[in-house]
Order: structure tokens, then C-alpha cells, then sequence
């Protein structure tokens, strides 16, 4: 947990560069374009992408106000980030950056 704080800063990067209009929270359709960026290398339709999105914003989405804090978010993170990246803050840190680019 103390290793993830350390990430901390590096996932609100990703965070604020997914919140395009800068509000502080993710909407859904940020979330399903972000999606959409991550995947984009994927065979996925846009069903199958907003049906993952739905199935996520739901269970990341504690306090049901139809987006996501920062907090919400992180504790996502906190949950889903492989342990590998944790052990390595460098290869955690460099994995999140090129998410944003």
C-alpha cells in the first residue's frame, strides 16, 4: 500500500489527462474514450468497450454520483496496478506516463 502511494502522483497524471473537461471528476464518456485510447490496438467493438466501461464505472463508482473522483479512481488503481509495477516504481511510473502521450 505505501508503494502505491508513491504512485500517487503519476496516477493523477493519467487521471487529469482522461478528465478533458477539467472538472476534477471522470464522466462516463471520459472513461469509454480513455478506454477507447488504452484499447485501442484491440479487436473490440464499441459494445464491447462500453459494456467493460459500464461493468468498471459501476463498481468504481462508490458513492453513485455518476462519476469518478480522483479517489474513487485511485482506489481502482490500488486494486488493479500488477503488483510487478509496484515492486518497480521506475517501470510503474514509465508505464502510466506513455498511457498519457
Amino acid at each position: 500500500k505505501e508503494a502505491m502511494e508513491k504512485l500517487r502522483p503519476s496516477i493523477k497524471i493519467y487521471f487529469d489527462a482522461y478528465d478533458t473537461n477539467s472538472d476534477g471528476t471522470l464522466s462516463y464518456k471520459e472513461v469509454v474514450e480513455a478506454t477507447k485510447k488504452l484499447l485501442g490496438n484491440c479487436d473490440l467493438t464499441d459494445e464491447q468497450i462500453s459494456k467493460y466501461c459500464k461493468n468498471m464505472f459501476k463498481g468504481t463508482d462508490t458513492n453513485g454520483d455518476d462519476k469518478l473522483s480522483f479517489e474513487e479512481f485511485f482506489a481502482d488503481m490500488m486494486k488493479t496496478v500488477p503488483k510487478e509495477f509496484v515492486k518497480d516504481l521506475k517501470k510503474a511510473e514509465a508505464c502510466l506516463a506513455s498511457l498519457t502521450e
